[in-house]
């Protein structure tokens, strides 16, 4: 799904809507014996089975999005965490440490500008160069030749943090995947079309209903749009906190290097 979510959620709402039009016109074009009670029942029969599978499908959808968006969220508070116990350690390692540190200072405001850049700009988050800082930092740990039963004690468990950094770094990028496949999203497309043709064919041919079928083709083409941008965490109207890597970056440059 590479067109933007507004520009999908209005082709939904078109096309679900035109489908209630096309119900209606049909419905008023049927011969009487067509239009018996007993030819109503089983449309109502036949849509309300539809309508419970698209209502479940859509439930499902919106939960693996929720998670998947909830999940970048938790990533991105857990490399913040990360960053600032990584940052502490270095600096109680001592001196030493200094290089890593401002590697790692880089690797956070590279991060910050990849995932959130300013208005205009097209989000990086596969930049190569951010990887390179924390590269550059696991890397100057590694190298560190400790002089004490405390140094000793710290590169582990820095070399450990700095592990685990990249490991969600990693991790952040692949949920750019989609999560959603794109068969699912138009087998629930015709189901709303069917839906909502259903719905016109019986419907009273006058202004309200056609606005009743509007408004609701707009709601269930709403949620297809929720979907969407939660499946998409780095664009859109829903989209992740800044917040926990600028914390990160903010707590870091309390402590500037000597």
């Amino acid at each position: 799904m590479n067109a933007e979510p507004t520009v999908i959620a209005l082709v939904v709402w078109a096309l679900v809507f035109g489908a209630g039009l096309a119900g209606m016109w049909i419905g008023s074009r049927l011969p009487e014996e067509h239009r018996t009670s007993d030819s109503r029942n089983v449309v109502t029969i036949s849509m309300a089975m539809v309508s419970t599978l698209t209502a479940l499908a859509l439930g499902l959808l919106l939960s693996v999005a929720n998670t998947s968006f909830t999940t970048n969220q938790q990533q991105l508070m857990s490399t913040s965490t990360d960053l600032i116990r990584l940052d502490h350690l270095l600096r109680f390692y001592g001196s030493d440490a200094e290089a890593a540190r401002g590697a790692l200072k880089g690797y956070a405001h590279s991060m910050i500008q990849d995932l959130f850049p300013p208005i205009g700009d097209q989000r990086n988050i596969e930049n190569e160069s951010t990887l390179d800082y924390m590269a550059s930092a696991e890397n100057t740990v590694a190298l560190l030749v400790p002089a004490n039963a405390m140094q000793r004690w710290l590169q582990p468990r820095m070399l450990d943090i700095a592990d685990e950094i990249v490991q969600e770094h990693y991790a952040l990028v692949k949920q750019r995947l989609e999560v959603i496949p794109m068969a699912v999203m138009m087998l629930l497309l015709v189901w709303l079309a069917l839906l909502f043709m259903g719905y016109g064919l019986f419907a009273p041919r006058h202004l309200t209903s056609a606005i009743v079928l509007l408004l609701s083709s707009g709601a269930a083409s709403g949620a297809i749009l929720l979907i969407i941008e939660l499946e998409t965490p780095n664009r859109g109207f829903v989209s992740l906190s800044p917040e926990p890597l600028s914390h990160a970056t903010d707590v870091m440059e309390q402590h500037p290097n000597p």
